[in-house]
């Protein structure tokens, strides 16, 4: 069900950022409602395969789908499986689906494609020491490794909780292709990271990457959602909404830091995740 609910918001996510970086710029801006029309217009389209492609180009965009679905099903918004470790496996998921992603591009055999896959790749490297010791950190805390059991923020755990917080919304910029790590409206090549593995990539295949990366980006907001005190569902939809506002503002006036700056940037998510599990151990 939190699968659900998340493919049915993930293109009003996008379409609401791409609203407000408009109306920031003094545009009237397309209808946050638009990106709807968009996935529509794309799956009843058809889809090419470049000549030297293989079926793996046609499984990739299938796979990511799936694999952020799944992914997405673990969260405890509303009701689904839950068990111990299923933060771990949702987030190997994720990754599982951008490995095929990666894969596909490779397989079209364009420059462009490669280039974006091995950016992306170490840009995933370096993002997941630290979701992933926040995720332990949380654990820690909670008694048991699950999402459905992830303490909530209060006085007593609140240093440890503001770190693990900090971690994730850094492996949002980073997972989700958004500045500072990444431009999501850039098409110049020396620039291009995630967007330059889906240039080969038409119709319904790209409708299903638009919506991966859409349900990628709401799984970190509600892993956050989950950390903060009231009921879950309401807070994951003030969340998406206050990251829709903060990546609106971030992108407008923003800047994407040169690619060999990202080690330092992303080094601070590391930072965060150790210094939470520390503070987890040591209960300061």
């Amino acid at each position: 069900m939190s699968a659900l609910l998340l493919l049915f918001l993930a293109p009003l996510f996008t379409g609401s950022v791409k609203w407000l970086k408009a109306r920031l710029t003094h545009r009237l801006g397309p209808s946050p409602l638009l990106e709807y029309q968009n996935l529509f217009k794309l799956l009843g389209k058809a889809w090419v395969r470049p000549e030297v492609g293989t079926p793996l180009f046609l499984l990739g965009p299938v796979l990511a789908f799936l694999a952020s679905m799944a992914a997405a099903s673990f969260l405890p918004l509303l009701p689904g499986p839950h068990f111990a470790g299923d933060g771990f496996l949702a987030l190997y998921l994720l990754n599982l689906g951008r490995f095929f992603q990666m894969l596909a591009a490779l397989d079209a055999g364009s420059a462009f494609g490669a280039q974006g896959s091995y950016r992306e790749g170490l840009i995933t490297v370096l993002a997941e020491p630290g979701t992933l010791l926040a995720l332990v950190a949380a654990g820690l805390l909670g008694g048991e490794f699950s999402l459905a059991r992830l303490p909530v923020l209060d006085p007593a755990n609140a240093l440890v909780l503001v770190l693990v917080l900090a971690s994730l919304a850094l492996a949002l910029l980073a997972e989700g292709a958004r500045m500072p790590v990444d431009d999501p409206a850039t098409h110049l090549e020396l620039t291009m990271v995630h967007e330059a593995q889906l240039l080969d990539h038409a119709g319904p295949l790209l409708a299903l990457y638009e919506l991966a990366s859409g349900v990628k980006m709401l799984f970190y907001a509600a892993l956050m959602a989950l950390l903060l005190p009231g009921p879950s569902f309401w807070v994951f939809l003030g969340m998406g909404a206050a990251w829709a506002l903060a990546l609106g503002y971030l992108e407008t006036y923003g800047v994407k830091l040169r690619y060999l700056r990202l080690p330092d940037f992303l080094s601070y998510n590391t930072l965060f995740g150790v210094l939470a599990v520390l503070g987890a151990v040591w209960r300061f």
